[in-house]
């Protein structure tokens, strides 16, 4: 069954963003939320517990081969969503962190600067790739909600020429051309194109917002070297987006049960 309506594909189409509802059951997103905080050692409801000490110099939780990500990764209506943005079904999943964004406190944890980016090349002409995010806790706009410059991965190539020569699109004032951000309810998928200007939102509400990273690609099963290494992050419970450190996990995590689908979104299985 299809994921996308047609007013998600034009919405698509024009913002370079797309919020699929109910992408995960609540079962499997409570669980996860609770490994995040398991694996941070806090309490979702111990407001104290949320700022560690020395305070943590970012969002980011370098939590990457837990079950419960699996679980969510791994999920039908996740796959068949991006399948769709990609009119491909043969996918590989990425292995992505999870964050946790506590409320601004000065002194405790504060963040000054949104932090526009991109995460890829923004050479011209601009590739197409896509990155997703799943909310974790039902996400105000003001909670460190994703944000974006909607709609412009429409523009960025004329962009980028118009820009003096030598300069670095990186470096310019991101936040000028104009953001969103986009708040959602728990269990609600963000899918955004990558030429978008993007970054999660200042949280300034009372409660802490956690999301998990998901992002697929059209599979690289040509090449047995990065099946070889993708199956060994699973199994060996490696961290890092390329599987290549023995940390947390590794010691004392459990390696994640993979359905059908999984065993292929990860390249223990081939599409065919």
């Amino acid at each position: 069954m299809a994921v996308l309506s047609s007013e998600d594909r034009a919405f698509w189409e024009e913002h370079g963003y797309v919020v699929i509802h109910n992408a995960a059951p609540p079962e499997l997103i409570q669980n996860t939320a609770q490994a995040v905080w398991d694996f941070l050692e806090m309490d979702a409801d111990d407001p104290e517990s949320w700022y560690a000490d020395p305070s943590r110099k970012g969002i980011m939780v370098e939590i990457y081969q837990h079950p419960a990500l699996w679980a969510t990764r791994q999920y039908p209506r996740i796959h068949q969503a991006f399948a769709e943005i990609w009119d491909n079904e043969k996918l590989w999943v990425s292995f992505d962190r999870a964050s946790m964004s506590p409320p601004n406190v000065p002194g405790k944890f504060e963040r000054t600067n949104l932090g526009l980016h991109w995460d890829m090349s923004v050479e011209v002409p601009v590739r197409f790739h896509v990155q997703g995010v799943l909310y974790l806790t039902d996400t105000a706009a003001n909670q460190g909600a994703f944000t974006c410059v909607p709609g412009f991965h429409n523009k960025i190539d004329e962009w980028i020429k118009s820009l003096p020569a030598d300069t670095d699109p990186k470096q310019q004032n991101l936040e000028a051309l104009g953001t969103v951000p986009v708040p959602g309810k728990a269990g609600d998928l963000v899918i955004w194109h990558s030429a978008l200007p993007h970054s999660a939102g200042i949280n300034t509400a009372d409660k802490p917002r956690v999301a998990q990273y998901i992002t697929m690609t059209p599979t690289g099963e040509a090449n047995p070297e990065a099946r070889k290494r993708r199956i060994n992050a699973w199994k060996e419970r490696m961290a890092g987006f390329g599987g290549e450190r023995p940390e947390k996990e590794h010691e004392s995590g459990e390696t994640a049960h993979l359905t059908e689908l999984g065993k292929k979104l990860l390249g223990l299985e081939t599409w065919g």
